[in-house]
């Protein structure tokens, strides 16, 4: 997946460096061959294929698929989700829309609509209705208002506006207020550096404070007939301070409410969702708001990263018969094609699994272990260039060009990467068509098939970056991707993607994406020995610390992904943490 093997496998490559220099001797002694010719590939049809220069071109502006507004799975719950279309925040609103939808595709189909759009009786149409309030001058349908007014069926209203629900007059204000015991015009906000930890359940999870201003309380304090769900816990350097500011004023405040068929949050959680545990929080109030009946689960997954042509078979092995002892289905994420440089770098060698039959041999040994092959990209890279790193497959990215650069946020200086380089999305790749795609991604799966691994069915985008059309042509070719995945505010909003503009977007169970596809759940990264890129090193500790956050959704789940050339004492320890939480690793079809 990521820049871990470059850093790691030193000490291997000095090793194969000097076995390589004993080879070059030997063969220039027998065969009288020249050093330029002594890398296996170089040139080669493949070489050829991958690095053509028509794939170094400019940006693609083929047309982007147009995607329904409506997906998920047909017989189960239907969810319509709402967001503002207008204001500053629009594109944001719509990526929260997507978010939002991806998530209810858990359990069923969801249809995502601007709010400006309503027409009556719409909420009737679905068994549950979410809002996102993302624009506080925004003024709503009152065919939606009349309608949530009147309806019995569970309506979730996220942040603004609420108080438009209340209604204009005295009369309508004292419906309300006799309805669900509050009242919307005398909400509270609260500053969000205030609120570091919510209490939900026995719970009390961690919230990242920089992803809004404020939060909009209902009420503080307790109201008869209004169940608190979670609470905001008000802190600063540690200690309990007021919510409010008033030297007296109350430490802790309802971050979400339910009263009746209402469901109010103080915030729209869906930022920093890697490490913001109220998104969590956010994706299990979802299994009361459609009245699902899922019993509670702890299912964990595992998924060995980056094996291909130039894997080492021993390592393959080695972390095979390990987890098969500790009765662990696993998966095993397969680039079909390598590419490279030769030494000097001054020409492309491409090789195929089925140029290395010892490689094919462990992997057919890991599924007769338990393992299940997945296909993790065509070559993991791109064309000639860097993508960022170096265009060597298992690298760089494959379906969006990336670049380094100085800073996190525009303007942006880019430059050659560093381990402090920033990785930041550029732009679509030169041949960013669905047809041209599904033919890279065909090429890739007729080899490990013609390897005698057989069909793969799922798929993982290598560093998990793709366009809108690389996507669908994925959910077009395999049966579900394994992954987190990135998700455009275009999709939505009708103009042509930008980079930058997008969603990515870790799942807590699984889903079936806009893109059209199932999409199984990686959650909680991978080992790595160093800081990358500005992100802090991943022990076996931090993964198990995600792990046990994720508990807190009712449906809980554990993936991971591990490298295999690493120590395998991590992924010991990774294990065996996981099981202690009470997680059961399965195969990742089997996961919910």
């Amino acid at each position: 997946m990521d820049e871990n093997f470059r850093l790691t496998r030193r000490a291997r490559f000095a090793w194969l460096a000097g076995l390589t220099v004993a080879l070059t001797i030997a063969l220039v002694v027998v065969f009288g061959l020249t050093s330029s010719t002594l890398v296996e590939g170089q040139a080669s049809s493949l070489a050829k294929q991958y690095t053509d220069p028509a794939l170094d071109g400019e940006s693609s502006t083929a047309p982007e698929e147009q995607l329904p507004a409506g997906y998920g799975r047909e017989g189960e719950k239907s969810t319509l989700v709402l967001y503002d279309a207008s204001g500053k925040y629009a594109e944001d609103a719509a990526m929260y829309a997507i978010a939002t939808g991806n998530l209810l595709s858990h359990f069923g189909r969801t249809e995502l609509k601007p709010v400006a759009e309503y027409t009556a009786g719409t909420v009737e149409a679905h068994d549950a209705t979410v809002y996102i309030g993302t624009d506080y001058a925004a003024t709503l349908p009152e065919e939606f208002l009349a309608d949530v007014r009147s309806t019995e069926r569970p309506v979730m209203w996220l942040d603004q506006n609420v108080d438009e629900l209340a209604g204009q007059d005295q009369a309508q204000k004292a419906r309300f207020q006799q309805r669900y015991g509050w009242d919307p015009a005398a909400t509270t906000t609260v500053g969000s550096s205030r609120v570091t930890t919510v209490a939900y359940g026995t719970r009390s999870v961690h919230r990242e404070s920089a992803g809004a201003q404020e939060l909009t309380v209902p009420f503080t304090g307790t109201r008869d007939g209004v169940e608190v769900l979670a609470t905001s816990q008000c802190t600063e350097g540690g200690k309990p301070v007021s919510c409010t500011g008033a030297r007296s004023g109350p430490t802790e405040v309802p971050w979400a409410v339910r009263s009746g068929n209402l469901t109010y949050l103080a915030e729209v959680p869906l930022d920093y969702i890697d490490s913001n545990d109220v998104y969590l929080v956010y994706a299990d109030l979802f299994y009361d708001l459609v009245g699902s009946e899922a019993r509670a689960t702890k299912q964990a997954a595992v998924r060995l990263e980056d094996v291909g042509p130039e894997s080492d078979p021993e390592d393959l092995r080695r972390v095979a018969d390990y987890l098969a002892s500790e009765n662990v289905p696993f998966q095993v994420a397969v680039i079909p094609i390598q590419l490279g440089k030769n030494r000097d770098g001054s020409d492309w060698y491409g090789l195929s699994l089925k140029d290395r039959p010892e490689v094919v041999e462990a992997l057919q040994y890991m599924q007769e272990k338990g393992g299940t092959l997945i296909q993790h990209g065509t070559t993991h890279q791109m064309g000639t260039g860097n993508n960022p790193y170096s265009g060597r497959s298992g690298e760089d990215y494959e379906f969006y060009r990336y670049g380094c650069t100085t800073t996190d946020t525009a303007p942006y200086t880019f430059e050659q990467c560093t381990n402090d380089s920033y990785i930041t999305p550029v732009a679509r790749v030169a041949q960013d068509d669905v047809a041209q795609w599904q033919e890279r991604l065909e090429a890739g799966r007729e080899v490990m098939l013609e390897a005698g691994l057989g069909e793969t069915t799922i798929f993982e985008t290598p560093h998990y970056g793709g366009s809108v059309n690389s996507y669908v042509a994925m959910a077009r070719t395999y049966d579900a991707r394994y992954e987190q995945g990135d998700y455009y505010a275009s999709i939505l909003t009708g103009k042509p993607s930008e980079a930058g503009k997008s969603y990515s977007q870790q799942f807590p169970y699984t889903v079936h994406d806009i893109y059209g596809g199932t999409v199984y759940p990686e959650n909680l990264g991978n080992i790595t020995e160093g800081e990358q890129n500005n992100h802090a090193a991943r022990t076996p500790e931090f993964l198990v610390s995600r792990a046990e956050a994720n508990l807190t959704v009712r449906e809980s789940t554990a993936s991971f992904f591990f490298h295999p050339y690493l120590d395998i004492d991590y992924l010991k320890e990774t294990v065996t943490g996981i099981k202690k939480l009470g997680y059961e690793f399965q195969g990742v079809m089997e996961l919910k």
